[in-house]
């Protein structure tokens, strides 16, 4: 990862930093490089979403499992308290279910997708789980960042329209 480039984009107080993090590595998540620089640029979580992938490919492990669980549920590390999180499957798995049939949508396959991830991790918050819930969070994010924002700009506004 460069981190100029990293640098360029997450100073930006517009910019919506995503932490990504495999569901294997989420037990050390509190020594993790993303959440590191989220927490640097956006140091009270307004602007970040966590993203937790490979739920599947860790669904043997009971400690990544567990600690998932403890992240969804707002009990994991109190570094990762003001960030809402999500658990996503494997991009592979996802877009195999929506080819695996004729005319299966991808809207279909974010479905399936959130019923696997609720046969992997049982009595976790159904409102954190896939792309849907992910496209959920983002979209809340984007509305309270412009309810702040447009009427800032409106007032700014205001004035100059006569100028011109």
């Amino acid at each position: 990862m460069d981190d100029s480039l990293v640098s360029e984009y997450a100073e930006y107080n517009d910019a919506i930093l995503l932490v990504i993090i495999a569901a294997a590595q989420v037990p050390e998540i509190a020594s993790s490089l993303a959440l590191r620089v989220a927490k640097e640029y956006d140091g009270d979580g307004t602007r970040t979403v966590g993203v937790i992938s490979k739920i599947d490919q860790a669904s043997a492990d009971q400690k990544a499992l567990a600690a998932v669980q403890a992240l969804l549920l707002n009990q994991g590390s109190p570094k990762t308290a003001d960030i809402p999180w999500v658990a996503l499957i494997g991009q592979s798995v996802s877009i195999a279910t929506a080819q695996s049939g004729s005319e299966i949508s991808l809207e279909t396959a974010w479905r399936a997708e959130s019923e696997s991830l609720k046969s992997i991790l049982i009595g976790a918050p159904q409102s954190q789980l896939g792309r849907i819930a992910l496209a959920d969070d983002l979209a809340q994010l984007i509305r309270k960042r412009m309810k702040v924002r447009v009427p800032n700009l409106l007032s700014g506004l205001q004035g100059k329209s006569q100028i011109v």
